[in-house]
């Protein structure tokens, strides 16, 4: 039977008069929030989970635990814990018991492989010139760095990080067992017959132990592999070592976490010196799930364990952006999604779909093996700037705090783009150590589809999964020459051996990216053979600065361009009473050591609070201290320096320096500054502004002479940093100029920096300040009064900036337009809507709502700027948004639909809600004031307030805004008038009219008072949103009526609708607010309204899918039984379609029963010949 026949179950789309059934009490705090989500869709389904438990506790035996509904499928050693399979309730229960820590979901995990192309490999290996031998006593960054040397032919990763130096010494990890935790390894390839000692298959839909993936095997080839078939040109870094087959993902790429953990258990008590993990992507939100500890445990044990830093780079630059658009000629037009321009949609989509949203209970390890063949899917090659991703992309068990985390770099030193950076969550520096992982050449299984084979033996690839068994493999050499050498000592030799690799700017890459640097194994070695005791500290260094985040909506954490291939994460400066705060080391050890201190010596001494070590380490110990930096308010500018001094009594074991820049003052003396420099290589020069509340703006311009390139950074108070636009500037014969002008800015001290791009010379610059700041007083017009009053206002203004040229005053009311459209997209099509945006546009908002409660298709919303390139997205099945645009460029904005996930064969609608902030002329105020405010002058403002004889509204808010060419100032007006207003619930009813005890309505008054003298409309409209307690919207409140006296309006809400769209109570009105029928806002009530009741207790449909099959195939037919809740008897027809991976139809069925009230199971038949 062909894969398709085998995926039915999961391929299958039914359609019933009916939806799944959704219920779920709210997770407790112990149930991760992954596991939560899971358990609130209800159902009697059994669950995989992982069970943590505390410090030496245990619970129950297998039998009385299945009593409760847990299934035990390992009970693990290496960690307090244990892993099976749990209903709902079960979990609830276990969550309540004082012997349980947490409970995870047992998730899945993928193969650290890149997912970008490999470099091209010659067809005819004999072709390929053979890779020259490097000079004897060249350097590792002469010999393997070196551009010529690296066009010759391929350079191996044993020549990049010199361990065949330590070949000719007799060093090849023989006598050293390492653990392969993958796929499996190949045993009668030619360069690992002989050498896998012991292997175990943790899967139980896989019999053999064999490498049916080619993913395990090419892992085993790196550490260990003789190079016996290609004359020892592709031969591992640990030739001699022996290994340990632990497969825990199958030839499909699906695997679990409980089975790696076990495996990881299983290869520890095995024997095993080194565990090679090349695998993770559990994002489940903290520093130590279950993983993360079995992996530490492990490394506490004695036993070195490598890890992959994972391929979710935090920092692309805006260039790895997709620059094509899915094309789209209309709101109403579909693009085919296999057109080659709709494809950085879809790569959005996935990457947003990853593990950051959460697997079902069902979902497996999927691996991902993409390096290079044109096969390969090509989806998530790119990393939009929208869905830049926060702290923490270390993933579980990269983050961990003992194990060596592995980045990749490639053969000339340059960090590969796909690396996985830090700093890890709770502010630790990852990863420890980069090796080799581009381009790599390996052993693999004959007659695979996956790899990208050079020859019938090997292939190549990328990733941090390839990176990370060059590191095992160095593991294995240490530990053979080293004398009792500890899993600590072998991260210190390899984080004190390594060596600093530069960007293509020639600057040092950040720790985040690279750790300590490239391994280097003749450096560790000889480290190993000149000292007793080793000990190793990640960082190695502490540069002081802040860090550098994009500003708010346009994503976070991507870092400042500075023209270099990698992004930087920090401006390395701080202004006076800055702080650089909570910096995590981690000190390691081989050997025990007694009275231990670590102190800041130097200059910036008295700046540092340092976290005590223990005065006591026991060898292989790993201990994390914190330390900030405080900068003094009377600190000087300039460059400082210092250490953290580690010592014992006996001996000073190690110093980790330590740099701060302080940066200059900028004064503003009439509302300008100025400053001139000069700046040669990769120079920064530093300043500070200091901002007060309620500035208006500041423009920095930047302007310099010669062919080098100079950046202008500004860096706020709230590290979110602007980039000077060029555009602003000009090329012409008076040189270069880059401008950054920042409207509303935070109050503090703001950076600016000015840094050259590897300039060939000196080059000079100049630094112009043009700083607007109006104060009046008093600052704000708030006022009480009724319909038709007047009042007047004097406000003393005073300019603390630049001279004001041409002022003009007036009122200005906010201002919102609304406009609707639907549409529909298939499956992975695109639909789109553009949208103007003018220079009074304040931002723009857009909601996608659609009518799908089961929630079975996959949407992505996507707001596209002027340029083409997303600014923000959210992916997910129901409703979505709502995407705000803060401030818009002026152009045509667009917003997108991308049909990540569509079932049916009639698409998915939906309907867009688009909003548009503006400001309107506000008629009530008229103003007069001075025409021109020099520098440091003052002025009276007198605004005068008339409100109009009949109004509705309860209060109106607005603004004075006082213009002066391209410069604006606002001074707020609040008035509130006495009018209609809301009283919020007053009458809460619900409704079984049938007896069955479930409610078909519930019925909400809110209360209306019209005071006696307001002059108010007689039709109104009432808005509002009635949500579950998870804030999901169940149902619009829209209703229409007169009133000519206070009272009580009643809107109803049917049960069924209210069962279908809510998830949890209590039940919630948000949003409500009161208009009169021409739209104009009157009130808007802002308690918070609560409906004590949950949706399961209103009336279900008819009838709902339970989300339960049974598979009935025969040898003629395939046969899935489908099963189904009555509630009403009568008669229904069911109809399903199957389709393929692909989303192509197969076949469809369709059945007429007749149902009775309870459960049943209807069958629909498919012909096997369609899947054959």
């Amino acid at each position: 039977m062909s894969r398709d026949a085998l995926i039915l179950i999961y391929g299958i789309l039914l359609l019933l008069i009916l939806i799944p059934f959704s219920s779920a009490e709210e997770g407790q705090e112990k149930i991760d929030s992954s596991l939560a989500e899971v358990v609130e869709r209800g159902g009697s389904e059994e669950i995989p989970v992982i069970v943590m438990l505390r410090s030496d506790e245990d619970l129950a035996s297998d039998s009385m635990l299945a009593d409760k509904g847990i299934s035990v499928k390992y009970r693990y050693q290496i960690i307090p814990g244990l892993a099976g399979e749990a209903t709902g309730q079960a979990i609830d229960g276990l969550a309540k018991d004082e012997r349980v820590s947490g409970i995870y979901l047992d998730r899945s995990t993928m193969i650290f492989q890149s997912d970008s192309p490999a470099s091209a490999v010659q067809e005819n290996e004999t072709d390929r010139a053979n890779s020259s031998s490097p000079p004897e006593n060249s350097t590792l960054q002469e010999q393997a760095f070196d551009s010529e040397l690296s066009l010759e032919g391929y350079i191996s990763p044993a020549q990049v990080i010199r361990a065949d130096r330590l070949w000719e010494k007799g060093i090849d990890g023989r006598g050293i067992t390492v653990a392969v935790i993958d796929s499996g390894i190949d045993k009668n390839h030619p360069d690992l017959v002989g050498k896998v000692v012991a292997e175990k298959n943790f899967l139980s839909d896989e019999i053999t132990a064999d490498d049916l993936l080619g993913h395990g095997t090419m892992v085993a080839g790196i550490i260990a592999g003789s190079g016996a078939a290609s004359g020892g040109e592709y031969r591992g870094i640990a030739p001699g070592a022996d290994l340990i087959s632990v497969k825990v993902i199958d030839g499909q790429g699906d695997g679990k976490v409980s089975d790696i953990i076990a495996g990881m258990e299983w290869a520890v008590y095995s024997g095993a010196d080194v565990l090679s993990l090349s695998l993770g992507g559990i994002n489940l939100g903290e520093t130590n799930p279950p993983i993360t500890t079995a992996a530490d445990n492990a490394a506490a044990a004695g036993v070195v364990v490598c890890v992959a830093a994972g391929n979710r780079n935090s920092s692309e630059n805006q260039a790895t952006v997709a620059k094509s658009v899915a094309r789209s000629s209309s709101a109403s037009d579909h693009v085919d999604s296999e057109n080659a321009e709709g494809s950085y949609l879809e790569s959005l989509a996935q990457l947003m779909s990853g593990r950051e949203h959460g697997e079902t209970e069902d979902d497996a390890v999927r691996v991902m093996q993409q390096g290079g063949s044109e096969q390969q899917d090509v989806l998530l090659l790119l990393v939009p700037v929208v869905v830049a991703l926060p702290p923490g992309l270390i993933d579980s068990p990269g983050d961990g705090v003992k194990v060596v985390t592995v980045g990749a770099a490639d053969s000339s030193g340059r960090m590969a783009g796909f690396s996985g950076s830090g700093p890890t969550r709770d502010d630790r520096v990852k990863p420890d150590v980069v090796a080799p992982g581009v381009d790599i050449i390996s052993t693999v299984p004959s007659g695979l589809k996956r790899p990208v084979y050079v020859d019938d033996y090997y292939a190549r690839e990328s990733g941090t999964s390839l990176s990370t068994p060059v590191a095992a493999g160095m593991a294995a050499l240490l530990l053979q020459s080293g004398d009792n050498l500890t899993a600590a000592g072998v991260k210190a030799a390899m984080t004190r051996g390594a060596q600093k690799l530069r960007s293509s700017q020639g600057e040092i890459y950040e720790e985040y990216y690279q750790g300590t640097g490239m391994l280097d194994a003749l450096a560790s070695y000889e480290l190993l053979q000149n000292g007793s005791n080793i000990c190793g500290v990640v960082p190695d260094v502490w540069n002081a600065g802040r860090w550098a985040y994009l500003p708010a909506g346009k994503g976070v954490y991507v870092g400042l361009d500075t023209g270099a291939d990698r992004p930087q994460k920090k401006m390395y400066a701080l202004a006076p009473g800055d702080e650089d705060w909570n910096l995590r080391f981690v000190f390691f050890s081989d050997k025990d050591l007694e009275g231990v201190k670590n102190q800041v010596q130097g200059e910036v001494s008295g700046w540092v609070s340092i976290q005590a070590l223990p005065t006591s380490i026991q060898a292989n110990d790993q201990k994390v201290f914190s330390a900030s930096i405080a900068v003094p308010e009377d600190a000087g500018p300039g460059l400082y320096n210092g250490s953290i001094d580690i010592s014992t009594e006996e001996e000073r074991l190690m110093e980790i320096p330590i740099s701060v820049n302080v940066a200059a003052p900028l004064s503003v003396n009439g509302g300008v500054a100025n400053r001139t420099g000069l700046l040669s290589g990769n120079g920064w020069d530093y300043y500070y502004l200091e901002t007060s509340s309620g500035s208006a703006e500041f423009q920095a311009t930047l302007s310099w002479q010669g062919q080098d390139n100079l950046d202008l950074f500004l860096l706020s108070p709230t590290s979110e940093y602007y980039a000077g636009d060029p555009s602003n500037g000009s090329e012409e014969s008076d040189g270069h100029r880059e401008s950054g002008r920042i409207q509303s800015p935070t109050s503090g001290r703001w950076l600016v920096a000015v840094h050259s791009e590897n300039a060939s010379e000196e080059v000079g610059y100049r630094l112009d300040i043009e700083y607007f700041m109006l104060e009046s007083e008093p600052r704000r017009w708030n006022l009480e009064t009724g319909a038709g009053a007047s009042a007047q206002a004097q406000f003393a203004l005073h300019n603390v900036g630049k001279s004001l040229e041409n002022i003009s005053y007036s009122g200005v009311i906010d201002s919102s337009t609304s406009e609707e459209r639907e549409g529909s997209v298939q499956h992975k099509e695109t639909w789109e809507w553009a949208v103007n945006a003018s220079n009074s546009t304040n931002k723009l908002s857009a909601t996608l709502l659609t009518d799908d409660k089961t929630n079975s298709s996959e949407l992505a919303l996507v707001m596209e700027n002027p340029e083409g390139q997303p600014y923000d997205a959210l992916l997910g099945a129901g409703d979505l948004g709502p995407l705000e645009v803060s401030s818009p460029e002026s152009g045509t904005w667009k917003v997108k639909v991308f049909g990540n996930d569509v079932r049916g064969d009639e698409g998915q609608g939906f309907r867009i809600l688009l909003k548009s902030y503006g400001q309107d002329p506000w008629s009530w105020i008229d103003t007069d004031g001075p025409a021109r405010l020099e520098s440091n002058q003052s002025g009276i403002l007198t605004a005068n307030l008339t409100i109009p004889e009949r109004i509705a509204q309860a209060r109106r808010d607005g603004y004075i805004k006082i213009s002066s060419e391209s410069h604006s100032f606002e001074i707020p007006v609040s008035v509130t008038i006495s009018g209609t207003r809301l009283e919020g619930l007053s009458e809460e009813n619900v409704t079984d009219r049938d007896g069955d005890g479930l409610f078909d309505l519930l019925t909400l008054g809110f209360g209306i008072n019209i005071s006696e003298d307001a002059a108010d409309p007689l039709q109104y409209s009432l808005k509002g949103v009635l949500t579950d307690c998870n804030g999901s919207r169940i149902e619009e409140l829209d209703k229409r009526f007169s009133l000519d006296q206070s009272g009580i309006v009643s809107v109803d809400i049917r049960g069924t609708d209210i069962w279908r769209s809510g998830e949890c109570g209590p039940l919630a009105v948000e949003n409500l607010i009161l208009y009169d029928l021409a739209g104009t806002y009157i009130d808007r009530f802002e308690e918070e309204i609560e409906i004590d009741h949950d949706p399961d207790e209103f009336q279900p449909p008819a009838a709902y899918l339970t989300g339960e099959y049974v598979n009935r195939t025969d040898g003629e037919y395939i046969i899935i039984g489908v099963n189904l809740t009555v509630v009403k008897p009568g008669r229904y027809e069911l109809k399903g379609t199957i389709v393929n991976d692909y989303k192509e139809e197969l076949d469809s069925e369709s059945e007429e029963v007749n149902l009775q009230a309870g459960n049943a199971t209807v069958e629909l038949g498919f012909d096997s010949e369609e899947f054959v």
